[in-house]
């Protein structure tokens, strides 16, 4: 060992090999390799010279190509955000429109079940309440959830439809005057009136009397309906084209798809919120 140290020396000056030290050189007196390998301060240092420029433009070009993948890497991730918020708005969209695209088909039925009303056809009255009938039991919004037996809903009627319901036993029974008021509600909601209740309900009793020619005055009820209608189509202007002004049908549909669009990582906190955005949707806003 002392034969292989004497033979591990330095010829350079002591502030080369300090110089070479900062550096990374090793000097003899802690060098502990072969010692054919040592290599002196003045080389060491030569050496680098010439390969430090070298390492540096390699680290230069890395740290150029490295920015560039994380540029390109930004402008992926803007792409998949700005993609995802499209399909999003595509999704919510075609929720609003599968829901209008209904009531287009629900009016239709009812213009050709007033016609058919209007014409005494009682078979075509007969078919085309059938067909009302299942469209409504068919309207089960589409879930990404594994496909089951869809469960016909259950309509709980209202307690003012079921008094005045219970004050005009034919409707229901009658098919032809049933179908008539069917046709007269439509009429009066696309004619933009927007009363609820039993104040909606004695207005269609009003017309269908007219059209039957029903002559017996209907005293205060009817006109206090008419005094709670101003009121209340007061009341409704001002509370703008929310939620709230949505027909009954598409207030269903909007709380079905909910649970696709609201909770945890979903893109709405708040059921309250998605309400809001498919009123918006849906009246164009």
């Amino acid at each position: 060992m002392a034969d292989a140290e004497t033979m591990v020396e330095s010829s350079a000056p002591p502030d080369v090999q300090k110089q070479a030290e900062q550096m990374g050189w090793i000097p003899p007196s802690r060098f502990r390799g072969d010692p054919e390998r040592f290599v002196d301060a003045d080389t060491y240092i030569k050496r680098g010279e010439e390969v430090l420029p070298i390492v540096r433009e390699q680290n230069k070009r890395l740290h150029t190509e490295l920015d560039a993948v994380k540029a390109d890497a930004a402008k992926t991730q803007a792409a998949l955000k700005a993609a995802q918020t499209a399909i999003d708005q595509m999704e919510e969209r075609h929720t609003v429109a599968t829901q209008k695209a209904v009531e287009d088909a629900r009016k239709q039925l009812k213009a050709q079940l007033a016609a058919a009303s209007e014409a005494g056809d009682h078979e075509g009255v007969a078919e085309l309440t059938d067909k009302l009938t299942l469209m409504a039991t068919a309207e089960v919004p589409a879930a990404k959830a594994p496909i089951v037996a869809p469960t016909p809903p259950i309509f709980v009627p209202p307690p003012e439809l079921i008094e005045w319901n219970s004050e005009n036993p034919w409707f229901g029974q009658d098919k032809r005057k049933t179908a008539l008021a069917l046709a007269v509600a439509q009429e009066l909601r696309d004619g933009g009136e927007t009363s609820q209740g039993r104040t909606f309900f004695d207005k269609v009793l009003v017309e269908v009397d007219k059209t039957l020619g029903v002559q017996a005055p209907r005293g205060d009820k009817v006109e206090g309906a008419r005094g709670g209608s101003e009121g209340g189509e007061a009341r409704s202007s001002g509370r703008g084209k929310g939620y709230a002004a949505l027909p009954a049908d598409a207030k269903s549909a909007c709380d079905a798809e909910a649970r696709r669009f609201v909770g945890e990582g979903k893109k709405y906190k708040t059921q309250a919120d998605w309400r809001n955005r498919y009123a918006e949707i849906y009246f164009g806003e």
